[in-house]
């Protein structure tokens, strides 16, 4: 686990621990275009079960908490595939009220880092289209804009385009 404990200027990453994981629903609840809509003992649940995996970077998701001064201010998801893959999937949540510091970008910058320097070559991240503010994070971190699924992600009853970016450890 210590070797995915690691800081950025402002915030500390490790993965997600249980007794986190009511923050984690609450603020991924509140994501604007993906929100949860599972019960929280759900959330409790899959945290719980990320916690038996052989390490935070097997094959699968899992969560880190980001940390202000010790406390709970968002999340990075990482699916981390097969070694031989040497690519990872990010996703990120930040409280709401915490949004527009440049928190994200800094967690996704410092995160990038670590999985390139862990001998990945490739990170991707898939966003709704309409999520503006999740494309700038993306952008700002040198991923670029790869492709564009038309329709297909389900909000209520409509469909919406995600768009698909990735970046290279080369780059």
């Amino acid at each position: 686990m210590a070797d995915w404990e690691f800081s950025s200027d402002r915030l500390m990453i490790r993965p997600l621990r249980v007794e986190e994981a009511r923050d984690w629903h609450r603020v991924r609840a509140a994501a604007p275009f993906d929100p949860l809509d599972r019960p929280v003992e759900e959330s409790i649940a899959l945290i719980t079960a990320m916690q038996t995996r052989a390490a935070p970077d097997s094959d699968g998701w899992q969560q880190f908490a980001l940390l202000r001064a010790g406390r709970y201010v968002g999340d990075l998801g990482v699916r981390f595939s097969p070694p031989w893959n040497a690519t990872c999937e990010l996703g990120f949540a930040i409280d709401p009220a915490l949004r527009g510091q440049g928190l994200a970008s800094e967690a996704t910058g410092a995160m990038v880092a670590r999985l390139f320097a862990s001998g990945r070559r490739r990170v991707v991240a898939v966003t709704d289209s309409r999520n503006r503010p999740a494309q700038r994070v993306l952008e700002r971190n040198w991923f670029r804009l790869e492709g564009r699924f038309v329709e297909s992600w389900r909000d209520g009853d409509a469909w919406f385009d995600e768009l698909s970016y990735a970046r290279l450890a080369r780059d």
